[in-house]
């Protein structure tokens, strides 16, 4: 349906590409407003390095992000709030989509400012504390997995392990417990303009795919892409690639 008012548009599971605002509009210009597409995007060279701890290969084995600068969440409060929400709705959309409930795939997103590169992947013990999102004080990972809505709900991703993934800062502090919950340190708030993002999980298409998403989203806010420089004990990866894939088909089909 296409009216003066309201535009319907039924998005298949095969599309998670289109599960935002931003991301939909850069699908549908070229077909309602004649715009040219745009498949490349553009990356730029970074020098921020995240540097993986061997025992994750075990815990969450692929991870990978992305830096987007300039961001622009709006021009007053209630555009910056609706930002905010919808960058998080759209991570729970990709969490389902693409991230089986995070199980393949797990998103954060951190306020670049608030924390210092290079950044660590590391597992680390029940008793590891941090202030997780939404509370004021410091927790036990234990005690998050218990009490924490977050941690309760995604607690049995974890439950087969005694050490557990979190990503600190070059100051010892912690940005994110994958595939649970952000720490409150980084959360984006209506100043952030500079973006990391982390995808961690067990799938390599999952997890890529929700890096390139999320960056093209925010691309559509003014940002600019970032690679990141990801050290794992075998093997350097610069990430993301943002390159277009061509898909061939029959021309009678």
């Amino acid at each position: 349906k296409c009216d003066s008012e309201k535009l319907d548009i039924e998005i298949f599971p095969n599309r998670p590409d289109l599960l935002s605002g931003e991301t939909l509009s850069r699908a549908i210009r070229n077909f309602i407003h004649h715009a040219n597409a745009t498949p490349n995007l553009d990356v730029k060279k970074g020098d921020i390095e995240l540097i993986v701890d061997s025992e994750l290969k075990e815990i969450r084995p692929v991870i990978i992000g992305a830096v987007v600068r300039g961001v622009n969440s709006g021009s007053s409060q209630i555009e910056s709030d609706a930002f905010i929400k919808s960058l998080m709705d759209h991570q729970e959309k990709l969490h389902f989509a693409l991230g089986r409930g995070r199980k393949r795939a797990s998103i954060g997103v951190h306020d670049l400012s608030k924390i210092r590169a290079p950044f660590f992947v590391k597992a680390v013990t029940n008793d590891t504390q941090f202030t997780p999102l939404s509370m004021a004080n410091e927790m036990s990972i234990k005690q998050i997995l218990l009490e924490h809505p977050k941690g309760i709900e995604y607690a049995h991703l974890l439950s087969e392990f005694n050490r557990y993934p979190i990503i600190k800062d070059s100051n010892d502090e912690v940005a994110s417990m994958p595939p649970i919950i952000n720490g409150a340190l980084t959360t984006i708030t209506e100043d952030t303009t500079d973006i990391l993002i982390d995808v961690t999980g067990l799938d390599d298409n999952a997890v890529e795919s929700c890096v390139n998403i999320v960056a093209a989203a925010l691309v559509e806010r003014g940002g600019k892409i970032e690679q990141l420089e990801i050290k794992f004990p075998s093997e350097n990866k610069i990430v993301p690639s943002m390159e277009p894939k061509v898909h061939e088909i029959e021309n009678d089909y």
